[in-house]
């Protein structure tokens, strides 16, 4: 077995609330396109589609969201309510998209109250544990409400 380092409890506390914050962002977005996904197959079963059979890869979350919009466009042809909530939520995941590919690709290191990234342009953001809270929370009403449409 190799050397395993002594950390404080201060120190390792802040790390397993990293690890913990980054997981829920990575397994929330997981959720969200696997939900989509099965929302788009039941739609597609009730219009009386014939499921696809076979491996295919997983289509990228923008693909996902405009067969879904084209589904509901279809369905409520006469009400555009629902398809305004869903540009309303279409935008708002792609602002959320760019922040987990924010946390995710340009992670740096810890810092006190929450962790630094890069952006795509060097600059060195911090992220607090609140705000990678608050995102979390709002992709998962951003699920919700994609269900509710």
């Amino acid at each position: 077995m190799g050397h395993l380092p002594i950390f404080s409890e201060n120190a390792f506390s802040q790390d397993a609330a990293l690890l913990y914050g980054i997981g829920r962002l990575v397994c929330a977005w997981g959720v969200l396109e696997k939900g989509i996904e099965t929302r788009i197959a039941a739609m597609r079963l009730a219009a009386g589609d014939v499921p696809g059979t076979g491996t295919r890869n997983k289509p990228p979350m923008a693909r996902l969201l405009t067969e879904l919009r084209a589904m509901i466009s279809m369905r409520d042809r006469r009400d555009a309510s629902a398809l305004k909530q869903m540009v309303g939520i279409e935008q708002e995941l792609q602002r959320i998209d760019r922040f987990r590919s924010l946390v995710v690709s340009g992670f740096q290191s810890p810092e006190p109250g929450g962790f630094a990234c890069r952006d795509p342009k060097n600059n060195v953001i911090h992220i607090s544990f609140e705000q990678l809270d608050d995102e979390i929370a709002l992709l998962e009403e951003m699920g919700d409400r994609l269900t509710a449409l």
